[in-house]
């Protein structure tokens, strides 16, 4: 929508509607924004003001508007000119985004101006039953073939829409809002009963989510409104409400459809919503995880974790003691599978190697982890960019270089290998085997 950072052409590029030219832009889910638009255009109105959408205007177009109070974004010329411009600019949006605030953003760009209107409010429980009320065929367009990612959520539900954690690497909240809507039981119930219906269905369920599945049922007890949004950290909210017997029965009521033979949670949990929800947890391990739990601890390093905006290792910690406890008591072990990202902002080798060692101290299997990609809207991808902490401003380590995420990646990648149970020379193979393709660009 604004000045962003383009990862592929290394460069910071001005905002897509300026570089289409194009007049009108819709951010965030849409279902709002689409409708007004299309309501307006079929009675020959002008699109100006719409709530969820951007609007590229030339001076002129300035002139005649009279943009009410905007809060002004550092300017094109300004960022090109003092980088350090590019953090405040993505902090005023990410604060603006949280707050739903009123106020337009404005940011000049090189030869027009890119004004953002409020977010469209987020839809009601009812809104968000009738939206999934609708007749999806959950298939992809016949001109595309066979897409080999449907095959994973063809069968797969979304239960709800929104994410209150805020982390610095992801667009979620950007693009869905920290507001948690969560649809209906019997609204999923319907859509159980219409999945099983279909001739092709397997009987499994391969998932009951959304960004966070267990924010099922969650909501805000603040008695005034709340401009933060920001209630997983650094510690769980006093007002946010957790309604663990939501998701509970939501799962008994899926299960005990006909059609469905097993039911998995297989979306990214949050595991300090977890250790209060014990009896939750209890039923998603024994009954709804499809071979290992996913969880996003993300990082160890509680310097990392500050920057990334995740809660610290004591989190972790003190999840997989409940759940081994939970284990105990059922006579079975549970393994997990740990999101991890290396060469984040503020990550240094020696912090990934920390990492490395400490998940195989907590028993962790390193399965799944990700070079840090700068993506548009995010605070990480600012931090990236301009090399400081959003908080101090202060100076942090950024690893840029190819050579630099390569090093860091090798570290999970070796004891990725370790944990496999490799023979030491079969490991010491693979290692080599990885910094040869490293090497070709390959990796």
């Amino acid at each position: 929508r604004f000045v962003h950072y383009d990862y592929q052409q290394q460069r910071l590029r001005g905002s897509v509607l300026t570089d289409a030219k194009a007049d009108l832009l819709i951010y965030g889910m849409g279902e709002r924004a689409v409708l007004e638009v299309a309501a307006r255009l079929a009675k020959g109105q002008d699109l100006g003001g719409i709530p969820g959408t951007c609007e590229r205007l030339t001076a002129k177009d300035m002139e005649v508007r009279q943009i009410v109070a905007p809060v002004h974004l550092p300017s094109w010329a300004e960022i090109q000119t003092d980088l350090p411009l590019f953090l405040e600019a993505e902090l005023i949006v990410d604060r603006q985004a949280r707050a739903y605030a009123p106020e337009p953003l404005l940011q000049h760009q090189q030869a027009a101006w890119v004004v953002q209107h409020r977010p469209a409010a987020p839809l009601s429980t009812a809104e968000l039953d009738a939206l999934y009320s609708l007749p999806f065929t959950r298939r992809p367009h016949p001109s595309c073939g066979d897409v080999p990612a449907c095959r994973m959520i063809r069968d797969s539900l979304t239960i709800v829409r929104g994410c209150c954690g805020n982390c610095s690497f992801c667009a979620i909240s950007r693009h869905q809002g920290p507001k948690i809507i969560s649809r209906s039981r019997d609204s999923v119930l319907q859509e159980v009963r219409r999945l099983a219906g279909q001739q092709d269905f397997s009987g499994t369920i391969s998932d009951l989510g959304g960004p966070t599945a267990n924010l099922y049922g969650t909501g805000c007890d603040s008695p005034q409104p709340c401009k933060r949004h920001d209630c997983l950290y650094p510690k769980v909210c006093k007002f946010f409400r957790i309604d663990e017997q939501a998701m509970l029965g939501l799962l008994e009521a899926v299960a005990e459809c006909a059609g469905v033979k097993h039911l998995f949670v297989s979306s990214g949990l949050r595991m300090e919503l977890l250790t209060r929800t014990p009896k939750l947890l209890r039923q998603l391990l024994l009954h709804h995880t499809p071979g290992a739990m996913k969880i996003a601890p993300e990082h160890t390093e509680d310097k990392v974790l500050r920057l990334m905006h995740k809660p610290g290792l004591s989190v972790l910690e003190e999840f997989l003691s409940l759940c081994r406890e939970i284990g105990k008591k059922a006579g079975k072990i549970f393994h997990f599978t740990p999101y991890l990202i290396a060469s984040h902002p503020g990550c240094t080798l020696a912090d990934t190697e920390k990492m490395a060692a400490r998940l195989a101290i907590l028993g962790l299997t390193i399965r799944q982890f990700q070079d840090f990609t700068p993506t548009p809207g995010t605070i990480s991808t600012a931090m990236y960019v301009t090399g400081l902490d959003p908080e101090t401003r202060q100076t942090i380590t950024v690893a840029r270089s190819t050579g630099e995420r390569r090093s860091q990646r090798q570290a999970l990648e070796f004891r990725a290998a370790v944990g496999t149970g490799k023979s030491r020379p079969a490991r010491e193979k693979e290692l080599s085997r990885t910094k040869r393709r490293a090497r070709r660009g390959q990796s």
